[in-house]
């Protein structure tokens, strides 16, 4: 975004202001607990992350926060959340946030970042994809063990190498476009489509339906060694997700 500027969260009022914008990105109410300064400035004193960006008026319009997880002993940065203000969305603001996090994690020496998100937000499955060149890998149903808008709290988690790789290519899209929560075979992937948001999909009253049949699909298909390697838009209604071997 021209004039913004990304680095760390540096004072108590710039680590609530996050606290703020998260809410209001979020929608939270106001008994949910979300996060607290400390926890940011903990993190930051402990290999993690708390970044935000700021506009030219020096006003917190997006942030990130993460810390290192490990896998078998192998350490990866986790993003735990990226939030952006929704008057400055679609800006680039989120890359921008992303690529300023993979900094701090080479720093630590760490060499992937991952991070969840809600298969059914196809925007954010885009961006993961398409826009960073993440791979999501792992499926969980129910990660967080509640509700939120769009039912229960199903995840993909994705793994973003840092080291520059060469984007597997991804083929057109089909020309018959499968209901929502049914993938079809096509040569070497398969495609999964999924509705274009979770308003298309509440409009519909299939909610529980679609999220079920989505989450049965991803279980097996990331279960068996496949990875989501895309997800574009196919109408007003309907995203692909594209499955393939990475």
């Amino acid at each position: 975004m021209p004039g913004s500027t990304t680095r760390p969260l540096a004072t108590t009022a710039e680590r609530l202001a996050a606290v703020r914008l998260y809410r209001v990105v979020f929608g939270l109410t106001g008994d949910d607990p979300a996060f607290t300064p400390k926890l940011l400035a903990a993190l930051q004193h402990a290999g993690g992350s708390a970044l935000g960006a700021f506009d030219e008026d020096e006003r917190l319009i997006g942030f990130t926060y993460g810390f290192v997880g490990l896998d078998q002993g192998t350490p990866y940065h986790y993003s735990q959340t990226a939030a952006v203000d929704p008057a400055a969305q679609g800006r680039g603001v989120g890359r921008q946030l992303k690529r300023a996090q993979a900094e701090v994690a080479r720093r630590t020496g760490v060499r992937t970042m991952r991070w969840a998100y809600d298969p059914l937000q196809a925007r954010n499955a885009h961006f993961n994809l398409d826009v960073l060149g993440a791979v999501g890998r792992w499926f969980h149903r129910d990660l967080y063990d509640m509700e939120d808008h769009n039912g229960r709290t199903d995840r993909v988690v994705v793994e973003w190498v840092l080291e520059a790789q060469t984007p597997v290519p991804v083929p057109p899209l089909p020309p018959d476009v499968p209901d929502w929560g049914e993938c079809r075979a096509d040569g070497d992937v398969g495609w999964l489509a999924v509705p274009v948001g979770g308003d298309e999909l509440r409009r519909t009253g299939r909610a529980v339906e679609v999220r079920d049949r989505v989450a049965d699909e991803l279980a097996r298909l990331l279960g068996s060694g496949q990875a989501l390697l895309s997800c574009r838009r196919v109408d007003d209604r309907t995203a692909l997700y594209c499955l393939g071997n990475r």
